[in-house]
């Protein structure tokens, strides 16, 4: 190999390094930028990306309020967890809505 071809080569080996580091660099952006949505999308929830006891990453969210009987009855849970984001945003867009809308029109005050 001539030090022409090693170069080329070095200099290719370079970029693909640099595309690889800042691919990783947008998921871990992404990750934030999901986690800040869901966030301030649902503020009566402590919202979390983290490992579960298998070292899985899973989405939870807890409710910041404690949950009270009519808030049982009515279907609230104090949390969730599920597998991706968007499972977890439809999760939570129901349990807003049971504590909004269903728990008082159905059960009682909250």
């Amino acid at each position: 190999m001539t030090d022409a071809e090693l170069h080329a080569l070095l200099r290719v080996s370079a970029d693909n390094v640099r595309h690889v580091v800042a691919e990783a660099a947008a998921s871990l952006d992404w990750t934030a930028r999901q986690l800040s949505v869901l966030s301030n999308t649902y503020p009566a929830w402590d919202i979390r990306h983290e490992p579960d006891a298998y070292g899985r990453f899973i989405w939870t969210a807890s409710l910041r309020q404690r949950v009270t009987v009519w808030m049982v009855t009515a279907g609230i849970v104090q949390s969730v967890r599920q597998a991706d984001p968007i499972a977890l945003a439809a999760t939570l867009a129901w349990q807003s809505s049971l504590l909004h809308h269903g728990g008082r029109s159905r059960t009682g005050p909250i």
